[in-house]
């Protein structure tokens, strides 16, 4: 157990019974979302042999009799960095401190590289083909970064409204603990609505792997056939 100066004890129950009188905070709290892309970068340095060594996260739409291969795919995650800045107000009088968050800044950032074998974008037709079909998987990662830079603001100022902008009052060896509670707090919300966005991203990125967008890629140019009558596909890592 603690031991409280009597006097001390008593009067930080006070405050706390009054804690939203007391601690007040100078401005509502920032939450900024900034949704990044970086420019697509191509790579076509490795070889077709290399490229079928690579893990997919498709799920291969052929049926099971069909040997499919892979001509280029998408590469690049999303990723979320979060800086929480917060403030604070000490009352040396009693002992106490208000904590509250001042500034949240969230960056949702892509930065895709389009992966296609040499011998593919070495053939005018299926380079292009691969290539238009790569650019679709890169689309729809930036139309699910702008989606949820939209909605992750909010969903992250309900979630903080929901526990409190602000602690406090507080005694004085409790700051560092609240403190870092209040940042863990920001980032277990982002990493909920992360795992929401990593969903309906697979989603979607497997509606553009559909058999019929894999056909049409091959309809496009008979002519290509880089290993006999195996079936062609592109796919995304």
């Amino acid at each position: 157990m603690i031991p409280f100066d009597p006097l001390t004890a008593g009067t930080l129950l006070v405050l706390a019974a009054s804690g939203k009188s007391f601690c007040q905070m100078p401005h509502p709290a920032k939450i900024n979302v900034i949704p990044k892309t970086q420019r697509v970068k191509y790579d076509y340095s490795q070889s077709f042999d290399q490229l079928q060594k690579h893990e997919v996260d498709t799920i291969n739409p052929y049926g099971y009799d069909n040997i499919t291969h892979t001509n280029g795919f998408m590469s690049g995650n999303i990723q979320i960095k979060s800086e929480v800045k917060l403030d604070h107000k000490a009352y040396p009088q009693y002992g106490a401190y208000c904590v509250w968050y001042d500034e949240i800044n969230i960056t949702i950032e892509i930065d895709p590289t389009i992966v296609i074998a040499r011998e593919v974008a070495a053939d005018p037709c299926m380079g292009k083909a691969v290539k238009t079909h790569e650019l679709k998987h890169v689309k729809v990662d930036r139309l699910i970064v702008n989606k949820y830079a939209k909605t992750m603001g909010k969903k992250l100022y309900d979630g903080l409204k929901q526990r409190g902008f602000m602690a406090g009052p507080i005694r004085a060896e409790y700051v560092s603990q609240t403190a870092e509670r209040m940042r863990e707090t920001v980032g277990q919300l982002l990493e909920l609505e992360y795992k929401k966005m990593e969903i309906e991203r697979a989603e979607s990125q497997q509606r553009v792997d559909s058999l019929g967008e894999y056909q049409s890629v091959q309809d496009k140019c008979e002519a290509f056939n880089t290993l006999g009558d195996k079936a062609t596909g592109a796919s995304r890592q």
